[in-house]
């Protein structure tokens, strides 16, 4: 596989309102807990595979994939085997698209975690590979027209990804195919609320904790207590952006204490809940 970095864009850290980053790399499989961007993502996989989380809903990835999230939705990956991991991505920061409105509106359309996979199949069928590997030229050595280039690049991505959307049967693929695991994402959906523990996850599925613990952590790449968390995470935030008090949102979402809320949205938002709300005011 050839190891190339390229790394390019107007984007100037601590200014998450314009500009774009093109980055293409190569590394070694690692995994990353739920966050959130101030941008919108698109990233194209050219190698690896791996289980993509957002917003709950989860993707299995391989090579030739295209996965996006815009700035609301928290998500995560990890990979089942070890290997090489190879990607490029771009992240657009909404003044860059400033004076196309619509193409942000189109960008925000989509419901937080549906249709965030865009499969290899159609990314080739609809050219996205060639407009990445155009962006891949102007950025590899960067010229006075580059920026130019990449905006007109950026809409033409866009547009092409609006068209998949309306021409195409939406790929929102939920890859939680063991029955088992199943099980235990279904209740952890319908009782997250409530105090639960593994134990009490095990004893209702009548299942060995243990051997509950191993299952899930293989088929999901993460554990049962990080995808409780991140339920309850997420309930939280759609609660926040509903205008509930802050005050009340932690109970309303399985914590028992506003301490233990607060890290653990933190932890999974990549910031706090009084910064979460402030984000979402238009």
């Amino acid at each position: 596989m050839e190891k190339k970095i390229i790394k390019h864009g107007n984007h100037k850290p601590g200014n998450d309102t314009y500009g774009y980053m093109y980055n293409f790399n190569t590394s070694d499989n690692y995994d990353f807990n739920s966050h959130l961007h101030s941008c919108y993502e698109i990233i194209h996989i050219i190698h690896g595979h791996l289980l993509y989380t957002v917003e709950g809903s989860e993707y299995i990835l391989d090579d030739g994939d295209i996965i996006m999230t815009k700035p609301s939705e928290l998500h995560s990956f990890s990979f089942p085997d070890n290997g090489k991991y190879q990607r490029e991505f771009l992240h657009i920061y909404p003044g860059f698209l400033d004076k196309y409105p619509e193409i942000i509106k189109g960008l925000n359309s989509r419901k937080a975690g549906y249709f965030n996979r865009i499969p290899k199949a159609e990314v080739e069928k609809y050219g996205i590979d060639r407009i990445f590997r155009e962006m891949e030229r102007w950025c590899a050595e960067p010229r006075e027209e580059t920026d130019f280039m990449m905006l007109a690049l950026t809409l033409q991505l866009i547009g092409t990804i609006h068209c998949i959307q309306r021409c195409e049967t939406p790929q929102h693929q939920n890859v939680v195919t063991n029955k088992r695991n199943n099980a235990v994402c279904d209740y952890i959906d319908h009782h997250f609320r409530e105090d639960i523990s593994l134990a009490t996850i095990s004893d209702s599925l009548f299942m060995s904790q243990s051997h509950m613990c191993r299952l899930f952590k293989r088929e999901m790449g993460m554990t049962i207590k990080a995808y409780l968390a991140m339920r309850r995470i997420r309930n939280a935030k759609n609660l926040i952006m509903q205008g509930q008090p802050i005050t009340s949102v932690y109970t309303d979402s399985g914590f028992c204490d506003y301490s233990t809320f607060y890290r653990t949205f933190i932890k999974y938002a990549g910031m706090s809940p009084d910064e979460f709300k402030k984000s979402q005011i238009p």
